[in-house]
């Protein structure tokens, strides 16, 4: 763990469609991950929608391999990992994106069922991760948040 490094858990939905990239530090997967606040309102007696939060996901090597065969659009998850936020340029405009680089992601029990199947001998030792500074910049930068 880096000094100053921001870690959350964000409980929400894939909102996007799973993509994997090969890179020279490894495979990486990502999604846009959506969480929706909902709030119980006393005087309509009815839940509304509250704030939310849209962040881009990535995965690295093992994890992201796991995550392509696992989880897709739609599915209830929840995301632990290092938040940051990145600035680029795209036609002539400054942007910047929230994004989440993960070190665990599972489904959200509390929404659906899953069946656990262990990766073979050899695979089930957690990532070591990839190098300082290392992200998925060309292929999620042009992504969008469903």
């Amino acid at each position: 763990m880096a000094i100053g490094e921001t870690t959350v858990t964000v409980v929400g939905n894939i909102s996007s469609e799973v993509f994997m990239k090969d890179t020279h530090s490894g495979s990486v997967a990502g999604f846009w991950l959506r969480s929706n606040e909902r709030r119980y309102d006393k005087e309509s007696g009815e839940w509304c929608n509250g704030r939310s939060l849209a962040v881009r996901v990535s995965c690295w090597r093992r994890l992201a391999e796991n995550v392509r065969d696992s989880l897709s659009k739609g599915d209830p998850v929840v995301v632990s990992g290092r938040l940051y936020t990145t600035e680029f340029v795209t036609d002539g405009q400054s942007r910047t994106v929230t994004e989440l680089e993960a070190q665990a992601v599972g489904p959200n029990l509390s929404w659906c069922t899953s069946g656990v199947q262990r990766n073979p001998r050899g695979r089930n030792r957690p990532d070591p991760g990839h190098g300082v500074g290392e992200t998925a910049e060309p292929a999620m930068a042009t992504a969008s948040a469903a």
